[in-house]
């Protein structure tokens, strides 16, 4: 009976500190009643992968590649991963599907290739970088090597969904997003697999429990984006991997309620 007793202490204690957290984390963009059930849903562009929001916010993405990448030297301990095998470039390709005003101005995609030595959970992790000057080379195309630094991309509002154009090779393959919090918390969003053939929208909700605003003034507290992710089941071939990837938005609330002197909540002094 203590024991019965004890157990249920523990969980409406675990009930009630999640409840906390709830609260904390959770807190909408409206102080009064009517503020906190009003929402302005609004689709961003996070990246268009090499086009107009890329080139305007200087942003390139670069690779990384797990252990097991085909060694640039094999007699070499710990090797950087072939460049020949192991890659990312920017081609010119887009997939159907796209919002119609916008499908003209889309040109490029982002495509990863690999190759690895071992089987198990290979994986791939895609990154932003702010260019110090401008995205293209001299050929004219975007460019993931230009100098510049590694930055995590930020996003507006409460992020309510995320979602990616991915084509897929029919690569036993899943993919992730990988979301930070003002807090400094890492958040892993599994996007799906993408053993498939072809483009198609890959989609995940951003769980509340994810941080995104407080109860203090100001109340936003953007998440941003460290990386999208690629992992390899155990059982699929080693020897070639190929994906595109294009055009990332999210689905978000921007809505913030005005108060008097709500000029003041932006000055950081």
């Amino acid at each position: 009976m203590k024991y019965k007793t004890g157990r249920l202490i523990l969980l409406s204690g675990l009930i009630l500190f999640f409840l906390i957290l709830k609260v904390n984390f959770v807190f909408s963009f409206g102080f009064t009643e009517k503020g906190r059930e009003t929402v302005n849903l609004q689709t961003y562009v996070v990246s268009d992968f090499g086009d107009e929001k890329d080139q305007t916010n200087g942003i390139v993405w670069r690779a990384k590649f797990s252990r097991f990448a085909k060694p640039a030297d094999p007699n070499k301990e710990m090797s950087t991963w072939d460049t020949n095998a192991c890659d990312v470039r920017y081609v010119e390709a887009k997939p159907l599907g796209i919002p119609q005003e916008l499908e003209s101005r889309q040109k490029w995609s982002l495509g990863v290739k690999a190759q690895f030595i071992k089987k198990g959970y290979n994986w791939i992790e895609l990154y932003t970088v702010k260019a110090k000057g401008s995205i293209y080379s001299a050929q004219g195309q975007p460019d993931p090597n230009v100098e510049g630094d590694k930055i995590a991309l930020p996003l507006i509002g409460v992020i309510k969904s995320l979602d990616l154009w991915v084509w897929g090779g029919n690569y036993r393959y899943w993919l992730e997003f990988y979301l930070v919090d003002y807090k400094g918390f890492l958040h892993r969003l599994p996007a799906g697999d993408i053993e498939y053939v072809g483009w198609r929208n890959l989609r995940t909700r951003i769980p509340e429990y994810i941080p995104q605003a407080q109860k203090h003034v100001p109340f936003l507290k953007p998440l941003k984006l460290e990386m999208i992710k690629l992992w390899s089941f155990p059982d699929e071939r080693v020897d070639q991997f190929f994906v595109y990837l294009d055009y990332m938005q999210v689905q978000t609330d921007v809505y913030l309620e005005r108060f008097n002197g709500d000029d003041l909540a932006s000055k950081i002094w």
